[in-house]
């Protein structure tokens, strides 16, 4: 997607109806969805006018990829302090990850961009890089350190996908509730195979 999310330009936006608008649509879109949510709703649960929401973002669309954009903060990716071991940074790193993506916010973000899949592919795209790619990035980086750089990224890969396993695909699907004991048994398996 190429839609810009800058704003409009004109008057200097306020900052704190930026993050209530994203705050708005974060609760509309996360409970009916990007097609089904509407500006309307978003401007009575930010508490602004929806001529507001408009000077800060051009479109619905533009809106959509913001929240993407924020909801896939850093924090997930941010690596522990070098302080420790490479294998214990990189286990820090994935019980981060895994308690990000496991949040209800995060599962239901990622629902919603599966269901949007067709309809917007760009966004898709938008939440990879912002998301599980930096995430990737930051594991093979730790990886490196210790081990063949040429392996670093399939190892990334399937590290990740280790430590989520089966286990978020039941979270994601609404068939089940793993505890994050549970996360943490599947990240020390999927180390131990790498050690």
């Amino acid at each position: 997607m190429t839609i810009s999310t800058s704003p409009r330009p004109g008057r200097a936006l306020d900052p704190a109806k930026r993050a209530a608008i994203l705050e708005g649509a974060r609760a509309v879109f996360m409970r009916e969805g990007f097609a089904q949510g509407s500006m309307d709703a978003v401007a009575a649960e930010a508490g602004v006018g929806k001529q507001t929401i408009y000077r800060h973002f051009r479109s619905k669309e533009a809106l959509v990829e913001a929240l993407v954009e924020a909801m896939c903060a850093p924090e997930v990716v941010r690596p522990p302090p070098r302080l420790l071991p490479a294998g214990q940074r990189l286990r820090e790193l994935l019980l981060t990850f895994v308690a990000g993506v496991t949040r209800p916010d995060s599962v239901r973000l990622y629902r919603a961009i599966v269901a949007e899949a067709e309809r917007m592919p760009g966004l898709g795209r938008l939440f990879w890089e912002a998301g599980p790619r930096q995430v990737r990035i930051a594991i093979a980086q730790l990886w490196a350190e210790e081990h063949k750089a040429a392996t670093a990224p399939v190892v990334a890969e399937q590290l990740v996908q280790l430590a989520l396993g089966d286990a978020y695909q039941e979270l994601v699907l609404g068939t089940g509730s793993p505890r994050p004991e549970v996360f943490e048994h599947q990240i020390d398996a999927a180390l131990a195979l790498w050690e």
